[in-house]
């Protein structure tokens, strides 16, 4: 498990710096055509209209620091739990890869993430495989797992919520 554990961070690190850097440019140059295309779209995007880049990196910064303390956790304990949590991360960040491919395919253009989902599913879906080869299934390891997938999706709307605030005027 301890040679899967870091990975998780640096496919992390990765498929979000191509956000960092597109996310703020793309929304500003292509919010109109979207919202032209797909009016129902505007209640999604409207709120990032104004995120900054500056404060989108400190929400991947967030992340980032979170998905650090459980890969340690993970990482120095023999604790099931803390296995499962990290695997959660694992499941939940690879469903968001799936995500942004999909929100690609819906709007039929390029999206900032495109290029570094689709090239960090295949190595999430491998770790996922290794993982789960090695890995005991027991209660506390579900527990964890369930968590870590839950707590992903909260932690996304926390650093979102963060994103906004950063960015208001």
């Amino acid at each position: 498990m301890s040679t899967y554990i870091w990975l998780l961070p640096v496919i992390f690190i990765f498929h979000d710096m191509e956000e960092i850097v597109g996310a703020e440019k793309w929304i500003r140059n292509n919010y109109g055509s979207i919202i032209t295309k797909y009016p129902r779209a505007e209640k999604l995007i409207h709120v990032y209209r104004g995120v900054t880049t500056s404060a989108f990196a400190a929400a991947v910064y967030e992340e980032l620091i979170l998905l650090i303390v459980i890969c340690l956790a993970a990482g120095l304990t023999d604790i099931s739990l803390l296995d499962g949590l990290w695997f959660g991360g694992l499941t939940g960040f690879t469903l968001h890869l799936l995500i942004h491919i999909g929100q690609a395919v819906l709007i039929r253009s390029y999206i900032p993430s495109l290029i570094t989902s689709l090239l960090s599913l295949p190595p999430s879906i491998w770790l996922i495989c290794k993982c789960t080869a090695i890995l005991t299934f027991d209660a506390p390891f579900v527990i964890g797992m369930l968590t870590g997938i839950f707590g992903i999706a909260v932690n996304l709307k926390l650093a979102h919520i963060l994103m906004l605030r950063l960015s208001a005027k």
